[in-house]
């Protein structure tokens, strides 16, 4: 497996890089056979000292599954270490659906393309209620096919707050989305 690990505002030293390698490593293959890339970037943030850690796998399958996860701290490796913990909690909860699904779930299902629209902090736009937002990014995406508990499964291994599909069974899109509360709330489209 390639696996990427980067620095910013702090030197990754060979040290990191080997315990990074290992952990990922050892992580992956409890759930994965062919896992294709990792990447680990590390940022240091100046103003208050944090490092923070960025985990990002693509399981490679063809199911098209990411598992995304990060965590701050003021020690980089208590910052991986709370990343890969994170990520391995996801991973522990879906194993079973993870290796059930490897199969069933084809990129070639996700059938809707669109565009992701990023838009500049609102409280950084002047205060002209007529104004329209600006955008500062915009992405293709994939909108894909699924089944509304294998929309949850992928918004919480790519820690997401939502998640828009096209559902398996309707054939109507639905948002999955992250309340205030914890739990899971799923719109379906009529």
């Amino acid at each position: 497996m390639n696996i990427s690990i980067a620095g910013q505002h702090i030197e990754v030293t060979q040290e990191l890089q080997t315990r990074v390698r290992e952990k990922i490593n050892t992580m992956i293959a409890r759930y994965f056979d062919h896992a294709t890339s990792a990447a680990v970037h590390f940022t240091k943030h100046a103003h208050n000292k944090l490092f923070l850690c960025d985990i990002v796998v693509h399981e490679g399958t063809g199911s098209n599954i990411v598992i995304k996860s990060d965590a701050t701290s003021f020690d980089v490796n208590a910052s991986f270490d709370e990343a890969a913990a994170k990520a391995e909690r996801r991973l522990k909860k879906y194993k079973a659906k993870l290796k059930d699904r490897h199969n069933k779930i084809k990129l070639s299902e996700a059938d809707v393309s669109a565009i992701k629209y990023i838009f500049k902090d609102h409280d950084e736009l002047p205060d002209n209620e007529h104004s329209l937002p600006v955008t500062i990014a915009e992405q293709p995406v994939t909108i894909s096919k699924l089944n509304v508990s294998d929309a949850i499964m992928r918004m919480e291994l790519e820690n997401l707050p939502a998640m828009m599909f096209k559902n398996a069974k309707t054939d109507r899109m639905n948002v999955v989305y992250q309340r205030a509360d914890g739990n899971v709330a799923w719109v379906d489209s009529r």
